[in-house]
């Protein structure tokens, strides 16, 4: 699957587009089934613990929209699975990035400087 990549400055943050944010992902027929296929292919063997943050991805971007930057979402995850282990859980669970790989797998876009080549960083 194609990543999707975003220009920094455009932000869906506001309340005024979750109806479209909604119909957008309704359009897609998400399921979970698709999203093993999709893991599949990346060598994941998706189970409760990932669904459970694809999921609260999905949510959150129905919610708040595609925040600006990546590191807008890692905090929010981190904060929604700090009694789980937060960040070294995530990056357990999705090696390629919870955020970007979440993303991917979630069938969303993923918000811009997501991943950090010159560092080696990948949300």
């Amino acid at each position: 699957m194609t990543q999707f990549t975003t220009n920094a400055l455009d932000s869906e943050m506001f309340k005024q587009y979750t109806s479209i944010r909604l119909a957008d992902l309704n359009n897609q027929h998400w399921s979970r089934n698709k999203s093993t296929e999709l893991a599949k292919n990346e060598g994941i063997s998706l189970n409760d613990e990932h669904c459970a943050v694809i999921v609260y991805l999905r949510n959150y971007h129905l919610e708040h929209g595609l925040p600006r930057f990546a590191r807008t979402t890692a905090s929010a995850r981190n904060r929604q699975f700090a009694t789980q282990g937060g960040n070294k859980y995530l990056h357990g669970l999705f090696a390629g990035g919870p955020v970007t790989q979440g993303s991917r797998l979630a069938k969303l876009r993923t918000p811009a400087n997501a991943t950090d080549v010159s560092f080696g960083i990948s949300y």
